[in-house]
């Protein structure tokens, strides 16, 4: 009778065993099936061969672990390869789609906004957090019939994950970052981890290069470049009764616009090293790894360096920098301000104006990097509860986009943007204005920094604007606003900040193709994933189109409401929070 009470048991914990962990892997595998389809109709047999038998060597590696008559080492394997089918199954419900290798080196490079994400794709969370625990449960179960088994099979079974983990990783490696799709996630996201934690630490990168130009008479004695958060080009408008930026529109006889550009990469990180790496787009890898960083440019040409990083608070790891900016960069700024004292994220954008006025008021030659915060995300942490914008905001927003983007732009860019061009608007001082990428608003989609086919071009969608207050540096640049409106880069930005710091033309033309005091021949495109050449030396480009941005914008004023909204009186800003 016992026996027989024993069978059951083993019988009904095998079923459960079978049911649930049969249950994680359909659930965090969607892709499986469409992927094996698309290469038997595409005539990859042979990737298909490679695939399946992959896929088998996976099976049977999760069957042996999971399966082990030993406790210890189901719950060695139950722990990671849960944590990787949830990640794999969190991101899917974020983005719709699953993460590749360039991702994870995004996420690393980010890892400091974990709070900040954590709060904006919260509805990913909970998913997440029921599949690791569903997939823990399966694997923590007694074996049922399997726990005799001998001790040859349990040496092997114990090791037998590895496989599939050491095979994926492999795969990547040969094809160069790619080649992980629709693998099983139970090990992908181990293999992708284990392999970027490789080439991260031992990546060798040639030292940069002195500046070998000579400058001359500076065209300016203040640059000052600011680069917004997350901020989309048809967001910002320059027509007076706009309801988004009245207040960039009242002094837009200051601005200088360039009309839709197209950053330099899809992510922070990316943008902002491409930037202050001065890279070239027709020599991307060695030129991010070897050209003189600005601020060597900068000092050469006798400019004190400033850098203002209003999104250091969210920094939890002491000493930690930001958008590849490490140490030894650091170390050539003569002025590092961070933003780090507990403000409220909606008070950041102030206090870097403040900033950047102190450092021109002190007169002396100075270039200025900034990096805003702007909307980034969680939006509605980026206007004060009581901040009420133009009634006809909402309106004026794309469908799809929620309301908090719009209110963190009246607040954190039209409000601080506007004074800042007011109050720095002198003969001696030219101000670029864009922001790092656009944003993509729908649902289940990552908001921006997508790599490899899951990349939207409205990420890469960001104002350009500029104002001086030189005449001839005025007309210079809207002469070019009218060559080049609709194929403004962010590549054209580094050449053009070293004519601004004095360089020759004639020796910026022998390095960079493309300047917004010149011309721009190539059609704007922006670049994604790896960008210092980790897993090959084909960088991921995509074509981007500025003027369907522009069409929007201009839809967007035509069907503003009527009777004077979209008027900057109509803006109440929160008494608690410092106002211009």
């Amino acid at each position: 009778m016992a026996g027989l009470a024993k069978l059951r048991v083993d019988r009904g914990l095998l079923a459960v065993k079978l049911a649930l962990l049969a249950g994680v892997l359909v659930l965090t595998n969607p892709g499986v099936g469409a992927r094996m389809v698309f290469l038997a109709t595409d005539n990859r047999l042979l990737t298909l061969l490679i695939f399946s038998g992959l896929w088998l060597c996976a099976l049977a590696a999760m069957a042996a672990a999971a399966f082990h008559p030993r406790p210890g080492v189901r719950l060695l394997w139950a722990v990671p390869v849960s944590v990787a089918g949830a990640a794999a199954y969190g991101y899917h419900v974020a983005q719709g789609a699953e993460f590749f290798i360039y991702d994870l080196l995004n996420f690393w490079s980010a890892r400091h906004e974990v709070g900040r994400a954590a709060t904006f794709f919260a509805n990913a969370i909970i998913p997440a957090v029921a599949v690791f625990a569903v997939s823990l449960l399966a694997f923590a179960m007694p074996p049922g019939f399997f726990s005799s088994a001998g001790g040859h099979w349990k040496r092997l079974a114990a090791i037998a994950p590895v496989a599939p983990i050491l095979l994926i990783a492999l795969v990547v490696l040969y094809r160069q970052g790619k080649g992980s799709e629709a693998m099983p996630k139970q090990f992908a996201p181990l293999a992708l981890a284990s392999l970027a934690s490789y080439k991260i630490n031992t990546a060798a990168f040639p030292e940069r290069q002195p500046v070998r130009m000579s400058p001359g008479k500076p065209l300016s004695r203040a640059v000052v470049m600011i680069v917004d958060e997350s901020i989309r080009a048809d967001f910002i408008n320059l027509t007076p009764g706009n309801a988004l930026t009245p207040q960039m529109a009242a002094e837009s006889r200051r601005w200088i616009d360039f009309g839709p550009a197209v950053s330099a990469g899809n992510c922070s990180n990316i943008s902002n090293a491409l930037l202050r790496f001065m890279a070239r787009r027709d020599d991307l890898f060695h030129s991010v790894l070897t050209s003189p960083t600005v601020w060597q440019y900068a000092r050469a040409a006798g400019f004190r360096t400033v850098y203002i990083d209003a999104q250091a608070g969210f920094i939890r790891v002491y000493g930690k920098l930001q958008n590849f900016m490490t140490p030894g960069e650091a170390v050539g700024i003569d002025r590092l301000h961070k933003l780090d004292s507990g403000r409220p994220a909606h008070a950041l954008d102030d206090e870097l104006v403040n900033l950047v006025l102190d450092e021109l008021a002190a007169g002396d030659r100075v270039f200025i990097y900034a990096n805003k915060n702007g909307a980034h995300f969680p939006y509605q942490d980026n206007a004060p509860p009581a901040f009420t914008p133009d009634p006809g905001a909402d309106a004026a927003m794309e469908a799809g986009a929620p309301a908090s983007y719009g209110r963190a732009i009246s607040w954190s860019t039209d409000r601080t943007m506007a004074r800042l061009v007011r109050e720095s608007s002198n003969d001696d001082t030219t101000l670029i204005y864009t922001s790092d990428h656009g944003q993509h608003f729908s649902p289940n989609r990552l908001t921006h920094c997508s790599a490899l086919g899951n990349v939207d071009p409205q990420e890469g969608i960001v104002p350009l604007m500029v104002a001086t207050g030189d005449r001839s540096l005025q007309e210079r640049f809207v002469a070019a606003t009218r060559r080049i409106r609709g194929r403004a880069s962010h590549f054209a930005i580094a050449p053009t900040l070293l004519e601004l710091m004095g360089y020759s033309p004639a020796d910026i033309a022998g390095i960079y193709t493309e300047s917004l005091l010149d011309d721009i021949r190539e059609p704007p495109r922006f670049v994604s994933g790896d960008i210092f050449g980790l897993f090959g030396q084909r960088p991921a480009w995509h074509d981007v189109d500025p003027a369907v941005q522009e069409r929007r914008a201009k839809d967007m004023v035509s069907n503003a409401p009527p009777d004077g909204l979209g008027r900057g009186d109509a803006i109440t800003q929160a008494p608690a929070t410092p106002t211009p």
